[in-house]
């Protein structure tokens, strides 16, 4: 069930990057765009700092959980395309926390396991 949760949200969030539509080229770029820093900080340990953008029309609080939504997946979406399939970023990772401002939302996210650094992918 959660799994559903997830992969729905995912694809309502990454909908807006997979069309050429609004000036967006690719989703290599906004990716970009999204992703403030990455690295390890040692063998064990890899943050991921992202940004996430709400999604048009919502207000309040709504708009806050939206953007770390939203940062919260580009994190996954990193960690998926640098690590092996034996690293799962919801399972090995967490937040280790957010910044909100006005326009977007930036997650500290942290993965940790053994020998992370050998499971990049090659």
């Amino acid at each position: 069930m959660y799994l559903k949760v997830v992969v729905m949200i995912a694809s309502l969030v990454w909908t807006p990057f997979c069309s050429n539509q609004g000036g967006v080229k690719d989703r290599t770029s906004v990716l970009k765009d999204a992703v403030i820093s990455r690295g390890f900080i040692d063998d064990q340990t890899y943050r991921i700092v992202c940004k996430g953008y709400p999604m048009h029309g919502l207000q309040g609080l709504e708009r806050i959980e939206s953007s770390k939504r939203a940062a919260l997946l580009n994190a996954y979406y990193v960690a998926r395309s640098f690590f092996n399939t034996t690293v799962a970023p919801d399972r090995d990772g967490m937040a280790e926390r957010f910044e909100i401002t006005e326009d977007h939302a930036v997650v500290y996210y942290i993965i940790k396991k053994e020998n992370l650094r050998r499971r990049r992918k090659k």
